[in-house]
């Protein structure tokens, strides 16, 4: 399987009609206190992971190991979202090569990027953590 590329707003779309689907975000902790984290709504879970790790920004060494716990169906769709596109779409391949059937990467990140303006500045369900 291949890792499939959807702007926030395709994705938030996307989302709404994929029951079960969970959205993976793969920022910091700095990340997600600092811009803030996408809204848990009825449909979909939130799952915060981050793929790589601060100060230095390496892999997260257990990041198969806590994805395995939290989504036990290799089905599940999975929407993975960073900063701008560029690591979720690294932690999205990284985890399809792992089983995961249903992988998406929303290329236009939380905060935007060369693919978009990005979930919170679409004004896509967002909050403050």
């Amino acid at each position: 399987m291949t890792v499939r590329n959807l702007t926030s707003i395709e994705a938030y779309g996307l989302m709404q009609t994929t029951l079960g689907s969970m959205l993976i975000d793969v920022r910091t902790d700095k990340e997600w206190q600092e811009n803030g984290v996408i809204l848990n709504n009825k449909h979909n879970i939130i799952l915060l992971l981050s793929w790589r790790i601060l100060p230095d920004m390496v892999q997260n060494p257990s990041f198969v190991e806590e994805m395995s716990i939290k989504v036990n169906d290799y089905h599940t769709h999975l929407f993975f979202l960073c900063r701008s596109g560029v690591r979720s779409f690294e932690a999205a391949n990284f985890i399809t090569n792992h089983g995961y059937l249903n992988c998406y990467n929303i290329v236009d990140g939380f905060l935007g990027g060369e693919h978009g303006k990005g979930w919170k500045n679409n004004n896509l369900p967002w909050q403050v953590l």
